[in-house]
């Protein structure tokens, strides 16, 4: 069992989160600028994706977000709206659901043991000095050994997916 802290950090015109194991090691982020065309950056280890969505678009049952490769300009996967609380998070060959649950985000396949829940945190035992607002925002346990790709998935979901 894995245990990642997220925190959210805000700072004029730009909002993000950072994600930390318990060795305080800093694992990746998800970044953005307050602007109705800005790209989702998501980078930790080799990974560095990015996503853009139009603000002003309507979202309806299958409606999608990719999620691309920065370096390529592939899909890496995209998420996909069912209805409020329910995610397919995509990828060419395989599917992971995403469901939200009084504010608990579970990653599994159905009817199988959930592989990652995200939860909202107020504390943490240590805060990243940072040169802008820091808090606590999010437990994300992972009950099985993941890949990167599938830990930066789960982590940066939050950040994602649809309102």
């Amino acid at each position: 069992m894995t245990e990642i802290i997220t925190y959210r950090l805000s700072g004029t015109g730009r909002w993000g989160y950072e994600f930390y194991d318990a060795g305080r090691n800093r694992i990746g982020s998800v970044s953005a600028v307050f602007a109705a065309s800005s790209p989702v950056l998501i980078e930790g280890g080799e990974i560095c994706w990015y996503s853009q969505f139009g603000i002003d678009s309507m979202i309806v049952p299958g409606t999608s977000r990719q999620i691309k490769d920065n370096r390529t300009g592939l899909e890496v996967y995209r998420i996909v709206f069912w209805q409020p609380g329910k995610y397919e998070v995509r990828t060419a060959e395989a599917s992971v659901h995403a469901e939200i649950r009084n504010g608990i985000y579970l990653f599994g396949k159905p009817l199988m043991p959930v592989t990652a829940m995200t939860e909202r945190i107020a504390e943490a035992e240590w805060i990243p000095p940072k040169n802008m607002d820091v808090e606590p925002y999010f437990r994300t346990t992972f009950f099985e050994i993941v890949n990167e790709g599938y830990l930066m998935m789960a982590l940066s979901f939050p950040a994602l997916r649809f309102y």
